[in-house]
């Protein structure tokens, strides 16, 4: 019985200091360049899509963005595009730093740009949507590329019951694509810790 107490007890302690040092190694795996962010500016969503476009709510979208970030605790706030003119995917993937330093109002540091590459649904016994999004975090006082990322989300409900469901599915592929392109974007602590 004594030995059974012993090794429990043994047990709960490595189970406690393990527990701390993976806290601690948590909080110690964020890079000091996303903890210093002071502002995320998040800019309207830029529609990538080629072709004939599906009807989606940019305004909600670029709303949604911002809940997540600041989920993640990060300072954030939505504003125009800037001088920066029509964004394109092409001119963030090589961002020189004349472009990135036009990008969202003049006074902001940190500017976030989503685009929305694709989004489709369809009908078959059932109903099926798909999103792709990209992400693009910028400093702009050095003109460099912080973070970026790329989100897929499928949603789907088979069956006679789906079918209906057509609209909807769009706007569930689009959220679970914009959770699987944040996962990318490290946590902050909370603030206070």
């Amino acid at each position: 019985m004594k030995q059974i107490i012993r090794y429990g007890t043994i047990g709960l302690l490595l189970t406690g200091v393990c527990a701390v040092e993976c806290a601690a190694k948590k909080n110690q795996d964020i890079p000091a360049r996303f903890v210093a962010i002071q502002n995320v500016i998040v800019l309207p969503i830029v529609d990538a899509r080629a072709g004939k476009k599906a009807g989606v709510n940019m305004d909600n979208l670029q709303e949604n963005v911002v809940n997540i970030v600041k989920g993640k605790h990060y300072p954030v706030s939505a504003a125009g595009a800037g001088d920066a003119g029509q964004i394109a995917e092409e001119d963030l993937q090589s961002a020189l730093p004349k472009f990135v330093g036009k990008l969202g109002p003049a006074d902001a540091r940190w500017v976030l740009v989503v685009c929305l590459e694709d989004v489709a649904s369809k009908v078959t016994f059932g109903s099926t949507g798909n999103a792709e999004l990209s992400g693009y975090l910028f400093d702009k006082q050095s003109g460099e590329l912080i973070w970026q990322g790329k989100g897929v989300g499928q949603a789907g409900q088979g069956g006679l019951i789906g079918m209906p469901l057509k609209g909807f599915m769009n706007g569930a592929a689009i959220g679970s694509a914009l959770n699987n392109l944040f996962a990318g974007l490290p946590s902050r602590p909370k603030p206070g810790k």
